[in-house]
């Protein structure tokens, strides 16, 4: 799965909202079928996907996220999508949020379900159960993305616990860069002091996300100006590791900066988080 800054989460219901050119600002908008929806409004939303244009919307990409599988709602949301052929509006739903799993096989029977569209999504896992937290290496192993679902984890426990949460988080970015998978840290409920969205963005970053959701479109350009990773710093990526491979030691100081393999291993790893189709063509050559 490619490695999404800032994701925007509109209800289904909004479609016609952002189906007009430059709307969406984020680099992928995720229409939500699950909380955002009443549950008495759930197939007005599936029917709203089916009917609705959206070719000539300039969505940069496409996520869905349904309900569980384990409620009728997310079996007609699968139904749905494999009815449309995964595509939403004339444009392909590049990636299906799936949330409350458990373990590897809740994943494994999404993507069996998806593998009956002609071009089937990736899949983007929510990490939100205690269950999910324990058997976060295994689920990244099946999954193209985690994602990290704060409140719903908190439901889970008996107290807003912090250092179980911290923990909880740990688990899913290392799971994440075990299996070279981006990150996705939850969306922040503040809507209107961006200073606050901005610091938990940094936090998210530093524990090792590689993205956040948004809930409203001025969240996103705070989120994008912390998570976007521009053309200089996958230059310097790039750097060290042409300058290390260029040199005869193992380690070395070149540049006023340190070369060693830990370092080029992480350069590396961004890269193919970041620039996949670059390190693809340069192992080609």
């Amino acid at each position: 799965m490619k490695s999404y800054a800032s994701l925007l989460y509109t209800p289904a219901l909004l479609l016609a909202s952002v189906a007009r050119p430059g709307k969406v600002r984020a680099d992928m908008l995720v229409l939500d079928l699950e909380d955002s929806i009443h549950p008495g409004r759930k197939a007005e939303a599936r029917a709203l996907m089916a009917s609705t244009d959206l070719t000539g919307s300039g969505i940069p990409a496409l996520g869905l996220r349904v309900n569980t599988l384990a409620t009728p709602d997310g079996l007609e949301d699968l139904r749905a999508v494999i009815a449309m052929d995964a595509r939403i509006g004339g444009i392909p739903l590049d990636v299906v949020f799936i949330p409350k799993i458990s373990g590897p096989g809740d994943v494994m029977i999404y993507r069996s379900l998806l593998s009956h569209t002609s071009n089937p999504p990736e899949i983007c896992s929510f990490i939100e159960s205690v269950d999910s937290v324990e058997n976060a290496l295994e689920i990244a192993s099946v999954s193209d993305g985690l994602c990290f679902g704060q409140a719903d984890l908190t439901a889970d426990l008996y107290a807003e616990n912090a250092f179980y949460l911290d923990h909880a988080r740990a688990r899913l970015c290392a799971a994440a860069a075990r299996h070279q998978v981006p990150a996705i840290d939850t969306n922040s409920f503040e809507l209107h002091d961006l200073d606050v969205v901005a610091a938990q963005c940094r936090a998210a970053r530093d524990a090792g996300f590689t993205g956040k959701a948004a809930i409203h479109p001025r969240q996103v350009d705070v989120i994008a100006e912390t998570f976007t990773v521009g053309p200089d710093a996958l230059a310097e990526f790039r750097s060290v590791v042409e300058d290390y491979h260029s040199t005869p030691y193992g380690f070395a100081v070149d540049k006023d900066r340190v070369l060693a393999p830990p370092f080029v291993l992480r350069a590396q790893r961004m890269l193919q988080l970041h620039a996949p189709e670059a390190q693809s063509n340069a192992r080609t050559k």
